[in-house]
C-alpha cells in the first residue's frame, strides 16, 4: 500500500535560482546508474486512486495507457556523476527533444536568450533557474540540452555533439563534460507528464492537478526528478523525492509545483498549475497525501462515473463567463453547447460554441438573434443548440430521422426570460445529403413549449 503523509516540502513557488550542487545534502534519492541504462515503463500490477477527492477538484480524466512491445516514444538520457549515491545532487546534464506544436517543452519561444554556432546549426542559451538551456528550435518541435551546476561552454560542446535522429537522445562520447557518464534514458522525453501509464486530471474553479504513475525501475525517479527545481531533495510520502517548480515542461506554466518519486515499484509525478494569485499547493499535498492503490474495478467504475457526468462550465472551459450553457451525455458522446451575446462593441449576433468531449471535435459561429419570442437555431455537427422564447418550459427537437428528443435548457439565455437549449443528434452528421441526384436533404425541427405544454414556437431549418 502507499504510505500517507508529505513533509519536507520545498518552496514551490519560489522562483529564485537553486544552489548548486550539493553532495550529501537532503534524503538519498534513488542514483540513477546501474547495469542497464535504458529503463522502460512495464505494464501496471494495480492502478491508483484517490481516497477522497478534495472538493475544490472533479476528476475530469482517468486514463491507462500500458506500454506496448515494439512501441518507442522516444527517451531522453541524463548523464550525472556515476560515484554519488544521489545522481541529482551532482551536476547533472539532460539531452531530450519535445513536440506537439501547442504543447512543447523547454524554454518558451519568448525566452531570452544567446544564439551560439552548433557546427551548422544554430541553438539558443537560456538561463532557467538553477539550471541552462542549449535549445534548437524547430517548427513544431525543440531538441535540447540542458545541465544543472555544468560550466556554459561545456553545454554548448556538448549541444554540438548531440545526436537528436534516433528514439533515444544522446551525446556523442568526446561530447560529454569530464566527470559525467550516461547513467538513465528514458521517457517521456521532454518531462513527466501524460504518455504511458496511468493519468488522472482534476480541475478546480482555476487551477488543474495532473497524476501521472508507471511501474519502473525507481531509477527512473532520477531523470523524471530533474525537471524539479530541487536539488538536495525532499522526502515525500516517508520516501526520498524531489519537490519544487518544474523547469522546461509543458505542464503547468513557467512556475508550476510538482512532485516526483518513486514508492512500491512504481515513480509517480505529481504537478499542479497555480491560480492566478499563487494558489493551488495545499490542493497538490492533498491529492499526492490522498493516493492509494486501488483495483482494477475500482478504476473501471471510477471511469465510468466520469462517462456518465453530463461535462462542467470549468470542464469545458466556457468563453464567456455569463453564457447561457447545457451539456449532456449520449451513448458515449460528452457535450456541451453555450451561447452569449457578441462581446465585441457595435456586434449585434451572438456567439455559439459547442464541443464534444469524447472526440476532441468541437467549434463555433454566429447566430443571428430572432425576433423576441421565436426559436433560433445553431447546427454544429451532432450538436445542435440555441435559443427558445421567453415562457419556455421545454424544447424538442425533431432529427432527420424523424426521431425526436427534449433538450437540455439552461435558466439564462441572451434576453431576458429567454433560454439557451441543446442536444446531441447523431443522425445530423450522418451522411444524408449529397450534391448529385438523387438529391436528399435533411431537416431539424425545434418547437418550444410552455409549463401547459402550449406551443410557443417552432422553426424548421
Amino acid at each position: 500500500m502507499l504510505a500517507a503523509g508529505l513533509t519536507g516540502c520545498a518552496d514551490a513557488g519560489d522562483d529564485a535560482a537553486a544552489p548548486g550542487p550539493t553532495a550529501d545534502v537532503g534524503p538519498a534519492r534513488p542514483a540513477a546508474g546501474g547495469d542497464e541504462v535504458v529503463v522502460d515503463t512495464l505494464p501496471l500490477d494495480a492502478p491508483f486512486l484517490l481516497d477522497q477527492v478534495p472538493e475544490e477538484l472533479l476528476i475530469t480524466e482517468l486514463s491507462y495507457d500500458p506500454p506496448e512491445e515494439g512501441t518507442d516514444w522516444g527517451r531522453a538520457t541524463l548523464y550525472g556523476d556515476p560515484v554519488l549515491a544521489d545522481t541529482l545532487d551532482g551536476p547533472v546534464l539532460l539531452v531530450g527533444t519535445s513536440g506537439g506544436s501547442a504543447q512543447i517543452g523547454g524554454p518558451r519561444y519568448e525566452a531570452p536568450g544567446e544564439q551560439v554556432d552548433l557546427g551548422g546549426r544554430t541553438g539558443t542559451v537560456v538561463l532557467d533557474g538553477d539550471r541552462t538551456w542549449v535549445v534548437i528550435q524547430g517548427n513544431d518541435h525543440v531538441e535540447f540540452v540542458v545541465g544543472r551546476g555544468i560550466d556554459e561552454d561545456e553545454l554548448i560542446e556538448a549541444a554540438r555533439g548531440a545526436d537528436f535522429g534516433s528514439t533515444t537522445a544522446t551525446l556523442a562520447p568526446d561530447a560529454v563534460p569530464a566527470g559525467l557518464a550516461p547513467l538513465i534514458a528514458g521517457g517521456p522525453p521532454d518531462g513527466p507528464g501524460p504518455g504511458l501509464g496511468e493519468h488522472m486530471f482534476l480541475l478546480g474553479d482555476s487551477t488543474w492537478i495532473s497524476v501521472t504513475a508507471v511501474r519502473a525501475d525507481q531509477r527512473l525517479a532520477a531523470l523524471w526528478g530533474f525537471w524539479v527545481d530541487d536539488a538536495a531533495g525532499t522526502v515525500i510520502r516517508g520516501e526520498p523525492g524531489s519537490a519544487g517548480v518544474l523547469r522546461g515542461t509543458y505542464l503547468g506554466g513557467p512556475a508550476a509545483p510538482g512532485r516526483v518519486w518513486a514508492e512500491d515499484g512504481m515513480v509517480l509525478a505529481v504537478v499542479v498549475t497555480l491560480d492566478e494569485a499563487g494558489r493551488g499547493t495545499d490542493l497538490l499535498e492533498q491529492v499526492v497525501s490522498g493516493l492509494r492503490m486501488a483495483t482494477w474495478d475500482e478504476f473501471e467504475a471510477t471511469r465510468r462515473t466520469i462517462a456518465e457526468r453530463p461535462p462542467t462550465r470549468e470542464e469545458v472551459g466556457v468563453g464567456h463567463p455569463d453564457s447561457g450553457f447545457v451539456s449532456g451525455v449520449d451513448g458515449a458522446d460528452r457535450w456541451s453547447f453555450e451561447l452569449y451575446p457578441d462581446p465585441y462593441p457595435g456586434m449585434d449576433d451572438w456567439s455559439a460554441a459547442y464541443l464534444d468531449l469524447t472526440s476532441g471535435g468541437g467549434g463555433g459561429g454566429s447566430v443571428l438573434p430572432p425576433p423576441l419570442g421565436e426559436v433560433a437555431v445553431h447546427v454544429g455537427g451532432s450538436i445542435v443548440g440555441g435559443v427558445a422564447p421567453p415562457g419556455t418550459a421545454r424544447v424538442t427537437v425533431t432529427g432527420p430521422d424523424g426521431s425526436t428528443r427534449e433538450a437540455v435548457l439552461s435558466d439564462v439565455g441572451p434576453r431576458p426570460g429567454e433560454r439557451v437549449w441543446g442536444t446531441f443528434l447523431p443522425s445530423v452528421s450522418s451522411p444524408t445529403t449529397s450534391s448529385t441526384p438523387p438529391y436528399v436533404f435533411w431537416s431539424i425541427t425545434v418547437t418550444a413549449y410552455d409549463a401547459a405544454d402550449v406551443l410557443l414556437h417552432s422553426r424548421t431549418v
